[in-house]
Order: structure tokens, then sequence, then C-alpha cells
């Protein structure tokens, strides 16, 4: 158990190698103002980063720094693994002071492994753009990253290409330089199937991680084998007779897509000790049309257990932007969804054209409610750092972490440790979603555990 002090102590290699990269984020917003224009000069105060629906909740006198001390005991031989979902991020958090937010970052500090699914671009091609999404930062917030601790990524998605081959290649770059591993996108096709690997301080394991995109359409399939490519699982839909002559359309993933995954673990799995496989899983629109997606389908259940099937330890998906279930498969984990971590979505101050966002399908359209005062619904807004402690390459334990994010105001899209109330409430949301599949998630007060 580290005091803040010791805590302090441990970290003081860390920061020395991170100091120069953190000096050159610390001019990241002149420079990028210089190189993409003066930042928006027009009325902004209704935005939905700046402008609040709710009075701001009091901060909760909750003792955070002994509550995470405590957490962080360890045992010889423990090693920690830290994974969050999706991370779009662009405004600069690890200097946040309040305890709810730096106790937080500091669970990932601490761990062996931090992981979290890297859901925007880090290059310098503002030029670049192809959707509507502006998910960019310069390639020195890389540093950034690594400050709030995180140092493995996946990044199969559907925004890793946002700003084209050039803009991937930047972002890989980046990331090498700031001694980030990642997985799922490569300079080549086949570079893209290869697992990112680390070992951890003064142990032996070997860890490797395999990420890789499921679509609704086969929009990100790699073209061109020999340039920077992503790893994907792609659907096909087959017309199936039925009765009274209808015909009926089933989707469901490409056969041979899962088997080259299933390839691509068990190499890993013959050169690694513990294989992780990300899936970024979008089964069809976030539009709300179709509601909160927190089930996830009978056909896409196929890839994570085949996963698991060829050798992989545990499998950790995102995409839905909403928590899913957990399951024991084979008596491995299956993590279907974390939902969001840092959700920096709609920051006009990078993204200028708020109304349009408020105008998003992804967005309810409740009646008689201002465009202005529209809001995301609140499971978007939550998510469950899991905490994972593998000693002796078995899995030892598994800790639930829940936290909030904000949904307005100032610090829009950053996360927080969520209180006891608030914390129950995300946990027995991720129980109830677990229950179909026997799994036990028992409250240890303001976390949860795993049994298995």
């Amino acid at each position: 158990m580290l005091t803040t002090n010791e805590f302090v102590l441990k970290r003081t290699m860390l920061g020395v190698f991170l100091t120069a990269g953190l000096l050159l984020y610390s001019a990241y917003p002149a420079a990028n103002t210089a190189a993409e224009g003066k930042k928006p000069t027009w009325d902004q105060s209704q935005s939905v980063s700046h402008r609040r629906i709710r009075p701001v909740e009091p901060a909760a006198r909750i003792d955070w720094e002994g509550r995470i001390s405590r957490l962080l005991h360890e045992e010889p031989g423990d090693i920690v693994i830290t994974c969050v979902g999706d991370m779009i991020f662009n405004e600069q958090i690890s200097q946040l002071r309040e305890p709810d937010h730096r106790q937080l970052l500091r669970l990932m500090q601490e761990a062996d492994i931090a992981y979290g699914n890297l859901e925007f671009s880090i290059n310098d091609h503002p030029e670049l753009q192809r959707p509507f999404y502006n998910f960019r930062t310069p390639t020195a917030f890389a540093w950034e990253v690594a400050a709030i601790g995180i140092n493995l990524v996946s990044m199969a998605n559907n925004h890793a290409l946002d700003f084209g081959p050039e803009g991937l290649a930047d972002c890989l770059r980046a990331l090498d330089r700031a001694a980030i591993t990642h997985a799922g996108a490569g300079l080549t096709l086949a570079a893209a199937h290869e697992p990112g690997t680390m070992k951890v301080q003064s142990r032996k394991t070997r860890f490797a991680l395999l990420s890789y995109m499921r679509y609704w359409t086969m929009k990100y399939r790699s073209r061109d084998a020999g340039a920077p490519s992503l790893a994907t699982i792609d659907p096909a839909v087959i017309l199936v007779a039925g009765a009274n002559g209808q015909t009926e359309a089933l989707e469901g993933p490409l056969e041979s897509d899962v088997k080259t995954m299933e390839d691509d673990i068990v190499l890993a799995k013959r050169h690694n000790d513990v294989v992780i496989v990300a899936l970024h899983n979008h089964d069809l629109s976030h539009h709300r049309a179709f509601g909160i997606q927190d089930q996830t389908p009978p056909n896409d259940q196929i890839m994570y257990r085949r996963a698991i099937d060829a050798g992989a330890d545990m499998v950790i998906g995102s995409g839905p932007h909403v928590l899913r279930a957990i399951e024991f498969y084979k008596g491995k984990p299956i993590f279907f969804s974390l939902s969001n971590f840092i959700y920096q979505y709609r920051t006009p101050d990078r993204i200028p054209v708020d109304l349009i966002h408020q105008r998003d399908g992804e967005i309810e359209r409740p009646a008689n409610v201002s465009v202005w005062d529209r809001r995301d619904p609140p499971q978007i807004f939550e998510g469950v750092m899991l905490r994972l402690t593998i000693n002796g390459e078995k899995l030892k334990r598994i800790e639930l972490i829940p936290f909030t994010i904000d949904d307005e105001g100032p610090l829009y899209g950053v996360p927080r440790l969520a209180g006891e109330k608030r914390g129950g409430e995300i946990i027995a949301t991720l129980r109830r979603l677990s229950l179909p599949a026997n799994t036990h998630i028992v409250s240890k007060g303001w976390y949860a555990e795993v049994e298995f």
C-alpha cells in the first residue's frame, strides 16, 4: 500500500522520462492555434461545453486518496492491468488536481499495463480531415496520453482513418515515440494484424494485444495491403428464402475474417504468455432511433467466443459507447463493452459547429426541449475501469471501478470516480446486464469484484 509521498517517489523516474515530451506538449495550444487558425470568435455561451442545464453537484466528501491507496495493495509476483473503453481525447486532463480525477488516473499510472481504445487520431495533418468528426490532436499530444498512465492502446476502430493513411502513419509514429504499445493498425495490412507486445518491469511474463474492428459495412476494409491499414472483421449479408415467398436478410461476421483472427491469436500465443484481444464492435449505427445498445447480438457473440477458443486469455470490447455484459466462457473473461472513458465528443473549441452536433442523430430529440439543451442519455457518460491482477500467468482478481463522465460544463467528457450512490447504480446496471451469463458481481462498497 502506497502513501501519496511513496506514490510521488515511485513516479519520479517516469516523470523524468516524460518531461521532454510534456514540455513539448505544454506549447501545444499556442502551436495548435498558429497552425490551424485563431480560436473561434463567435459566441459559444450556449454550447454544451459552456452552458449548464443542471446545477453543479457538490463534491462528495470522500477520502479518495485513502481508498485508492488501500486498493493498490499488491503481493509478490502480482502484475496489475487496468482497462478502459473508448477514449475520444483532445483536452489536457493530466493536470487536474481534484481527488476524484487525480486518483482515478493514479490507478492507471500505478498499473504495470494500462490499456484503452484510442478512438481519435494523433497527427499533424488537419487539412486531411475526411468525415465531419474532428477527433484529432497534434502529435505532441501523445505525451498527454502517456501522462495519464496509458501505455497500451487498440487502434482498430472507425476513427483511426479519419485523416487518411497519412494521418494514421503520423499517429503510429507519435505513439512509438511516447513508448505506447499499439495494435490493430499498421503501415501495412500485415502489420495491422501483428500483436503489440510488452513485458512488465522485472517480470518474465510476455503480454500481447491484438485488435480488430467489426463495422456494419465494409467501409474500413483495407483496399491496399501495402498501405496503412486496419485489422477488420467485416460483415456478410445473405438472403434466405422464408415462408410465403418472403425473403429474409441475415447479417453476421465473415467467416474468413474470423479465421484470420484465430490464426493471429494462435501465432501470438506461441510467443507470448498472456494474449488480450480487443474487439471494437459496431453492429449497427449509434442513431438514437435504435435506442441504448447494451446487448451484443448473438451473431456478434460468435467472434468474442471464437477468440477464446483460439487461445486468447481475455477479450475486451468497446464501440457501443455503453456498458455491456461480462461473461466467463471456458473459464476466460469476456467484457463485451466497457463503455466510454474519456468522451470529449462535443468540444466546440476543437469542433466548432456545435449546432450541427446538437442535431446529431446520436442525441435523443425530446419534445419541447431547446436544441441547446439536448444531452446524451446518462448511460453514455458512465463506465467501469477494470483492474486485473495476474500472478504466475493466472488471473487472480477482477475489480470494477465505477466512474462517471461530465456531460456539460468546462470538464465536458472528463471522467471522475463515482461516489457510493452513483457507483452502486453503475454496478447494478452491469450486474443486470451480466445476469444472463450467470456472472457474479459482488459489491465491495464503492467498487465491486467479479467472482470466478
